[in-house]
């Protein structure tokens, strides 16, 4: 029989995972589009500071990596198929007296290209992201959780940055001026979702009746310190 916790925990992972896949299609439409601050980068670069790395950090310091790694296929899995989505939304054919197949088309088309750069440049970061971020945690016990946090996100979002770039911007002149400025946002977004990411903890920690790895492996260490000591 399900517990109530179980119940809780369940329901506190698959929020933090539709976080991930939100963040994932939202990237997916909003990619192409070059904003200008007085650097250049996609606007999907806000969008995955915001609601990939530091959610997939948050399962991670929650659950342990093998949580984290099951939210990015998940999450992989549902921008694939949103993909087929649109595009089978675009080749349907449209009604005669609907005007806006071609802007429809346009806004929404998302090339092979793009898709593919999103999927490899995704994958390949976070699974770096989440191995550092682990292995950190391991070093410290368990503390400096900014610390990790960060670090792991900043290598994760300079390879993301790269891989990405690289591919769907490849004949661009304006590439290298886009991967700095992809890899800065990034980085500084990064840096203001900490607080977040230990507000979520936090706040998961409390709902589950502080029953998390995260707890779980603090108390353990604080328990070993104290033994040491006495």
């Amino acid at each position: 029989m399900t517990s109530t916790l179980q119940i809780k925990e369940f329901r506190a992972y698959i929020f933090l995972t539709s976080l991930v896949i939100c963040g994932l299609a939202g990237s997916l439409i909003t990619a192409p589009k070059i904003v200008n601050f007085g650097i250049h980068f996609p606007f999907s670069n806000i969008v995955f500071a915001i609601l990939t790395y530091p959610i997939v950090d948050t399962i991670c310091e929650l659950w342990g990596k093998q949580a984290a790694r099951q939210a990015i296929w998940i999450g992989l899995f549902s921008q694939v198929l949103i993909t087929v989505i649109i595009q089978l939304s675009i080749i349907t054919p449209h009604a005669s007296f609907w005007h806006l197949q071609n802007e429809y088309q346009l806004i929404l088309s998302t090339g092979t290209k793009v898709v593919t750069a999103s999927l490899i440049a995704f994958a390949t970061s976070q699974i770096i992201d989440i191995a550092v971020f682990q292995k950190l945690k391991e070093i410290s016990n368990g503390k400096n959780l900014w610390l990790r946090s960060n670090f792991s996100m900043y290598l994760g979002q300079v390879i993301d940055s790269i891989i990405f770039v690289s591919i769907v911007f490849f004949d661009s002149s304006q590439k290298m001026n886009i991967i700095l400025g992809s890899i800065m946002v990034k980085i500084i977004l990064s840096f203001m979702m900490t607080p977040i990411i230990y507000f979520l903890v936090f706040a998961v920690n409390r709902y589950l009746g502080s029953n998390t790895m995260a707890f779980k492996l603090h108390k353990e260490n604080t328990s070993l310190a104290y033994d040491c000591n006495h």
